[in-house]
C-alpha cells in the first residue's frame, strides 16, 4: 500500500483497524438517534406533562349517530288528516305507513314534521289505528303503532253540572253536562280522573247539541233513565274523593273543557286526597287552570251527599273553585234539568 509518514500519523488509504473504528462510531451516533426517536415518542404519549389525551377508538365511534328518531307529538290537523313530529330529521322516501280501515293518500315530510292525509275522513268517536316506520338520515329507524284522534273543529261548550257519587240501585252514580255553545259532541271525553290515569270514561258519539241542552252520563249500574248515556265500564265514582275532566278529545294531550275535584275534608293520607294517584290528578288539574287550588281543603265537600243530595254548581257559576258548588236538598237530584235552588242545611 502506498502511504505517507507525517509526524508519526500514516497517510494514505485506512486500513482495516481505522476502518472498523470508524463503523463503531458511525454504529453509536445512529443508536443515539434511534434513543432520541423513542425518547421524543415516549414524551409525546406522555402529552409533555398536560392533561389532554388524544382521541380513542371509543371516542371516535361515539361521534357517529346510532340513536333512531324519538316521536314527540302526534295531533289531528282536522279529520282527514294528521301530524307527528320528531326530534330529528326524517327521510320522506323511507316512510312506511299503514292505516287500518283508512288509506293513506300522501305524506309531506318537513325537517322532523310528518304530515299524513288520508283518503277518507276519520269518524270523531273512534280512534284510527296507525302503524309505521321512519328513519332519521343516517338510517337509524323507529317503528311505531298509535291509535289517531280526529280533531273536532266544531266542539260544543260545556259544563259539569251535576254529580252524584254515592248512588243506589234506584239513582246509581250520574253526571250531568250543561251545554252553553251549540257543537258537535264527537268525541268529546269525561273522565273519572284524568286522561293519564283513570277508572272509567265515556267518548261521546258525533251528535249535535244545541245550548241548553242537559246530557246525563250513568257511571254505575242500576236503573238507568231513557236518555242516559254511559260509561265504558259502569264502574262508579269515587264516593269520598274524587275528580273528573271533562277533554275536548280522547288524545293524551287534548285541552280540557272543564273539571272538578271533590273530597271528604278529613283524609289524612296523600295531603288529604287518600290515594296518589288523586294527589297527582289534582295537581295536573290546577296546573291546566280548572281548579284554583292544589289544596284538599278546597275541593268541593263531598261529606253531606247522598244518591239523592246531589253535588250541584250554582246557576252555572264557573270560578274553577269550590265556591260554585253545593249539596242540593234531600231527595232534590234533578238530573236532565234545571239544578235545584234548594240547598242542604244539616
Amino acid at each position: 500500500m502506498f502511504s505517507l509518514h507525517e509526524c508519526g500519523k500514516s497517510i494514505g488509504y485506512p486500513d482495516a483497524c481505522q476502518l472498523k473504528q470508524r463503523r463503531i462510531i458511525h454504529d453509536l451516533e445512529d443508536m443515539r438517534y434511534i434513543v432520541l426517536a423513542i425518547l421524543l415518542t415516549i414524551q409525546l404519549c406522555i402529552g409533555c406533562g398536560c392533561d389532554h389525551q388524544g382521541p380513542t377508538p371509543v371516542n371516535l365511534l361515539s361521534s357517529v349517530d346510532s340513536t333512531p328518531p324519538t316521536l314527540l307529538k302526534i295531533s289531528s290537523l282536522d279529520r282527514q288528516s294528521a301530524l307527528l313530529v320528531f326530534d330529528e330529521p326524517i327521510n320522506q322516501d323511507t316512510i312506511q305507513l299503514q292505516a287500518k280501515g283508512n288509506q293513506v293518500a300522501s305524506k309531506q315530510v318537513t325537517k322532523a314534521s310528518l304530515v299524513i292525509a288520508f283518503k277518507d275522513a276519520m269518524s270523531l268517536s273512534e280512534g284510527l289505528p296507525l302503524q309505521g316506520r321512519a328513519e332519521d338520515l343516517r338510517g337509524n329507524s323507529i317503528s311505531f303503532s298509535l291509535l289517531l284522534w280526529a280533531k273536532n273543529t266544531n266542539p260544543p261548550s260545556l259544563l259539569i253540572n251535576e254529580i252524584s257519587t254515592k248512588g243506589s240501585e234506584s239513582n246509581p252514580d250520574r253526571v250531568e253536562l250543561y251545554v252553553t255553545n251549540r257543537g258537535n259532541l264527537g268525541g268529546i271525553t269525561i273522565y273519572a280522573g284524568t286522561e293519564q290515569e283513570y277508572t272509567d270514561r265515556i267518548i261521546f258519539p258525533e251528535l249535535w247539541v244545541e245550548r241548553g241542552d242537559y246530557l246525563v252520563i250513568a257511571f254505575s249500574k242500576g236503573e238507568i233513565a231513557s236518555g242516559t248515556y254511559c260509561s265504558e265500564n259502569l264502574a262508579g265514582l269515587s264516593a269520598n274523593n274524587g275528580c273528573l275532566t271533562l277533554a275536548i278529545s280522547p288524545q293524551w294531550d287534548a285541552p280540557l273543557l272543564d273539571a272538578v275535584i271533590w273530597g271528604n275534608h278529613t283524609t289524612q293520607t296523600y295531603d288529604g286526597f287518600g290515594s296518589k294517584a288523586l294527589l297527582g290528578q289534582a295537581q295536573l288539574i290546577a296546573e291546566a287552570g280548572h281548579w284554583n287550588s292544589k289544596e284538599a281543603n278546597a275541593s268541593i265537600n263531598s261529606t253531606d251527599s247522598t244518591a239523592t243530595r246531589s253535588i250541584c254548581r250554582e246557576q252555572l257559576r264557573d270560578t274553577n273553585s269550590l265556591d260554585d258548588w253545593y249539596i242540593c236538598a234531600t231527595r232534590n237530584a234533578s238530573f236532565g234539568t234545571k239544578n235545584s235552588e234548594e240547598h242542604y242545611e244539616d
